[in-house]
C-alpha cells in the first residue's frame, strides 16, 4: 500500500512538473500548431510553414549582421543569422486574425491585457512590456486599445 501511495505521489509530482513548464519560462507565439520562441532555431519553422508573401534582409539594430525578415500578411517574423544558424528575434502582429496565445489581440483593450497578464510590466511612453525569459512581450496602447504586439528577443 505504501508503495502504491508512493508510485501515484510521484506521478502526480512529475506530471505537475512537466505540464506547464514551458508557460512559466517564455513567451511565444503560435500559428498552425508552430511555435515561435525568440532565441530558438528558426529552419524547422520555416521549412513547415510555407513561402512568405516578401523577404528581405536589412542592418540588425542589435546583432553584427543583418536581420532577415519574413512577411506573412499578418504578422511578420524577424531572424538573425547565429553561430548555430538562423534564430528567431521578432515577431510582429500586424492586425486582429492573429493573438497571443493568452487571447489578447489588436484592437484589444488595455484592461484585457492586464487582466490577463497582470501588473509586472514596464510601461514607456504607452508601450507596456512584459520580461519572461529570452522574449519581451510588447503592446502598444493608444487610447486605452491595443495597436501593436510584438515579441522580440532579450539583447544584453
Amino acid at each position: 500500500m505504501k508503495k502504491l501511495l508512493l508510485i501515484i505521489l510521484m506521478t502526480l509530482v512529475f506530471a505537475g512538473c512537466s505540464s506547464n513548464a514551458e508557460t512559466l519560462n517564455d513567451y511565444y507565439f503560435e500559428t498552425n500548431g508552430l511555435k515561435i520562441s525568440m532565441g530558438d532555431k528558426a529552419s524547422d519553422f520555416l521549412v513547415k510553414t510555407g513561402t512568405p508573401i516578401e523577404q528581405y534582409s536589412a542592418p540588425s539594430c542589435a546583432f553584427d549582421g543583418d536581420d532577415t525578415v519574413y512577411d506573412f500578411g499578418s504578422y511578420q517574423i524577424t531572424t538573425y543569422l547565429s553561430v548555430e544558424g538562423e534564430i528567431f528575434t521578432g515577431v510582429y502582429l500586424l492586425d486582429d486574425r492573429f493573438s497571443t496565445k493568452e487571447g489578447i489581440k489588436i484592437g484589444s483593450k488595455l484592461s484585457e491585457m492586464l487582466s490577463t497578464y497582470g501588473d509586472k510590466y514596464e510601461e514607456n511612453y504607452g508601450a507596456y512590456t512584459y520580461s519572461l525569459g529570452l522574449t519581451e512581450l510588447s503592446f502598444v496602447v493608444i487610447d486605452d486599445v491595443i495597436t501593436s504586439i510584438s515579441y522580440l528577443h532579450k539583447v544584453e
